[in-house]
């Protein structure tokens, strides 16, 4: 045992080398802290959060905003258990990529807080050479994309492993708080499946967890295997699935989680997909699966989603008092025909249930954070001071409860037995999202509002939002009437 007075130097000259570390933080131009010189990084860290990162003809600056919010919310201080946990990591796919020139800006300012790489160009390359075979859907301008996925997932792999890899796309500000919500979601999921293969806190390849190793390898031989065939997002559904023969093995006795709560939020204006020029985009801790539906809705993700997708139409109860799905512990000892495929009707009962329950989050209290453009979603000026509402310098504003007076009678009727009631609903009735909501989409609205189909809302009720493709209960007709009259 040593010296009480050893030990006492040795806390001492620890304290000293945290001081002399914090000291080391400077405040750059944008306002964010940054770490010159500091610490060497933990030699396994827990997890690695991967952005993929291209530059865009516009010269918009997606990733100073991606990587701004993403500074804000990891922690500066090297005395933070989670500031040595966690790596944050920019995969270049650009091509050539010296001529991303945002990223050059990027590496500048955010050298010593942030990890540089450029994709395996050789992986990319390999991956493009694949044939074309009939029956496969994919456009070249997607082809590609999951061919710069391949090789920006073997530039990963070429890194010393991490424990959990969060996989990013450079034009999603991650929200306040949020990777204190993901470590949370981690360790639930670990209570659920110490065996766990996936993790979802968004949508489409963005705010995907991983394990770092042999998970992520399989990833990508997946995406190799098929680039032509369909998007990246859905063959990454595919293999954490296991919905193909191909996948079913190595997803077997293998749960997938979602996250009740979206912790991103889109910031992006142009897709790779043949996606509509106004697009739904879902708020900071909006709920996950109202927001499934309404893109779902949109067409954004109607196309080719299978029976078993998370993105499949929804019945009526699952995990009501919980915020993972699903919320069931994986048996002990899985048997070895088992799947981690989930009953695609399983998704949406969680939605349905909590609103029946009287789950509050279904209600005013929801959502707790929304994203509005600042400036027709423009940035904030560098220079401008981020806080506790702001994300990569775009605003974060509390959604405000509904409070008007009609709000309380309106809620009761917020549910599909009272909207049948009042109309026809005839095409069904589902959970959605909107402030134009409870509501009937109107007959003769156009097919991508999905015409006759009633809509009970999981956000806030009140009598104030309209729009054009619905009609909304008398009450709240009649009170638009007055206010205009």
């Amino acid at each position: 045992m040593r010296p009480s007075s050893q030990v006492a130097s040795s806390l001492v000259a620890l304290a000293d080398r945290n001081t002399a570390l914090i000291s080391q933080l400077v405040r750059t131009e944008d306002g964010a802290d940054r770490l010159v010189g500091g610490a060497a990084p933990s030699p396994r860290p827990w997890l690695r959060i991967a952005l993929m990162s291209v530059g865009r003809s516009s010269g918009a600056e997606y990733l100073l905003h991606a990587l701004r919010a993403l500074l804000q919310t990891h922690p500066a201080r090297v005395s933070d258990p989670l500031r040595s946990s966690i790596e944050i990591v920019v995969v270049n796919n650009h091509a050539p990529p010296e001529a991303h020139s945002v990223l050059l800006r990027a590496k500048q300012l955010y050298g010593g807080r942030v990890v540089f790489v450029e994709k395996e160009a050789a992986a990319a390359r390999a991956c493009r050479a694949t044939p074309k075979v009939k029956g496969d859907v994919a456009k070249e301008p997607v082809f590609r994309q999951t061919c710069d996925l391949v090789g920006g997932l073997e530039a990963l792999l070429a890194m010393p492993p991490a424990d959990h890899v969060l996989l990013m796309e450079d034009d999603w500000l991650v929200c306040p708080s949020a990777l204190l919500a993901l470590q949370y979601l981690l360790d639930k999921a670990y209570a659920y499946d110490e065996d766990w293969l996936a993790l979802r806190v968004s949508y489409g390849f963005n705010g995907v967890v991983v394990r770092g190793g042999a998970d992520l390898r399989s990833l990508r031989r997946h995406l190799e295997s098929h680039p032509w065939r369909r998007p990246p997002d859905h063959l990454l559904f595919e293999w954490f699935s296991g919905e193909r023969p191909d996948t079913k093995a190595y997803a077997a006795g293998r749960s997938y989680r979602v996250f009740r709560h979206n912790l991103f939020y889109h910031i992006g204006a142009l897709s790779t997909l043949n996606q509509p020029k106004t697009r739904f985009t879902p708020g900071c801790y909006s709920l996950i699966f109202a927001s499934i539906n309404s893109l779902v809705r949109n067409s954004l993700l109607r196309a080719k989603a299978s029976s078993t997708s998370l993105f499949s139409a929804v019945s009526e109860q699952a995990c009501p008092h919980d915020d993972v799905w699903p919320c069931t512990e994986a048996p002990l000892k899985p048997a070895a025909a088992a799947t981690a495929s989930h009953d695609a009707g399983e998704v949406a009962r969680w939605l349905a249930a909590a609103a029946a329950a009287g789950d509050d989050t279904t209600a005013d209290a929801a959502p707790a954070f929304d994203v509005a453009a600042v400036g027709g979603r423009g940035p904030q000026q560098d220079g401008a001071q981020d806080g506790a509402g702001r994300a990569g310098g775009v605003e974060v504003k509390a959604l405000p409860a509904a409070r008007d007076t009609r709000a309380v009678g309106l809620r009761a009727l917020n549910n599909c037995e009272s909207l049948k009631a009042h109309f026809a609903c005839a095409a069904g009735c589902e959970a959605s999202e909107g402030t134009d909501q409870p509501a009937e989409v109107v007959p003769d609205a156009a097919e991508k509002w999905g015409p006759k189909r009633c809509l009970k809302t999981s956000g806030p009720v009140s009598c104030v939002g309209k729009h054009e493709a619905t009609a909304r209960l008398c009450g709240c007709e009649q009170a638009a009437a007055a206010a205009s009259g």
